[in-house]
């Protein structure tokens, strides 16, 4: 449950990567991840508590505060990196490794961008509602959920 936490973006992001950790291994069931979902969902405060629910279904009282413990401590873990950062932001070596860092990101998404494109094949209409897309975006205003709600509006509409 740590490395899920550490490694998903929080919320529901780290139902598969726990899925594919525990139903394999006979930890947990499919019915179990469905139940403590529901739970997490029906329950106020953030939806990642849904994993505490499942570390109860899986081992009772002692599983749920393991669960939580282990939902924890990346944020606290992020915390301490960021006053770290503070103190070394300027540095040339960080902010070079930043850069460096910046480009891998970006590479990597142009990456899984043509794989999407050229998976589902690529037509005129694709390449005309990625520009579009990519033109809005770099408007001020428009806000991402607009342009993302346009373009599958507008797709929808061109496959009937």
């Amino acid at each position: 449950m740590f490395r899920a936490a550490l490694l998903s973006t929080g919320g529901m992001g780290n139902v598969s990567s726990l899925h594919d950790d525990f139903v394999p291994r006979g930890w947990a069931t499919d019915g179990k991840f469905v139940e403590a979902i529901t739970v997490g969902q029906l329950s106020p405060g953030p939806n990642g508590l849904w994993v505490v629910s499942l570390g109860y279904l899986m081992l009772g009282p002692w599983g749920s505060i393991a669960a939580l413990i282990a939902i924890i401590i990346p944020p606290c873990l992020v915390i301490g990196v960021d006053r770290l950062y503070r103190k070394v932001e300027h540095h040339p070596a960080v902010e070079g490794f930043l850069r460096g860092l910046m480009l891998a990101v970006i590479g990597s998404f142009v990456t899984v961008l043509i794989t999407i494109l050229g998976g589902s094949g690529i037509d005129s209409l694709k390449i005309l509602l990625l520009a579009a897309a990519f033109g809005l975006g770099w408007l001020p205003r428009v806000p991402v959920v607009a342009i993302i709600g346009l373009c599958g509006a507008i797709g929808f509409f061109a496959g009937r």
